[in-house]
């Protein structure tokens, strides 16, 4: 019998590949959403500490209103925004997670019938072997009568 050939081989392997890709971008996208994510934790660190420094002074003065107040302000601003930027990447790394999922869906179709054909190639051809035994074993014993 024939070896076993899976027709679908190359449409196989394109969806390996398309499903590897979307593997590699999803990591992409989680790094850059935990680069987010620090930054906005370095950012509310950093307002944590001014609003410390700042209550620590006794005696707060009109200049240290001047200076605290408003770069406090600005890291509440900047806070925000990064807040928004990572919810963004979020949404991305759900898309990503989506696209691999169906990627993955995709290939696993193509590998479990691959699976399935070699299988079925498998038992034709125990079956086809089995026969051609039966065969031998058939003519030797009209050769050979005792």
């Amino acid at each position: 019998m024939k070896k076993f050939r899976f027709n679908l081989e190359p449409v196989l392997r394109k969806r390996k590949l398309a499903y590897e890709n979307c593997a590699r971008e999803l990591a992409l996208v989680l790094n850059k959403l935990q680069l987010e994510q620090q930054k906005l934790s370095d950012i509310q660190e950093k307002k944590s500490e001014t609003i410390s420094e700042f209550e620590r002074k006794n005696n707060p003065t009109t200049k240290d209103f001047v200076i605290y107040v408003p770069y406090i302000d600005q890291l509440e601003l900047s806070e925000i925004r990064q807040l928004a930027t990572v919810k963004e990447v979020e949404v991305e790394v759900d898309s990503a997670r989506e696209v691999l999922r169906q990627a993955q869906i995709e290939h696993e179709v193509l590998v479990r019938m691959k699976e399935k054909l070699r299988g079925e190639h498998d038992y034709e051809s125990r079956v086809e072997e089995q026969k051609f035994l039966d065969e031998i074993a058939g003519s030797r014993s009209v050769k050979d009568p005792q």
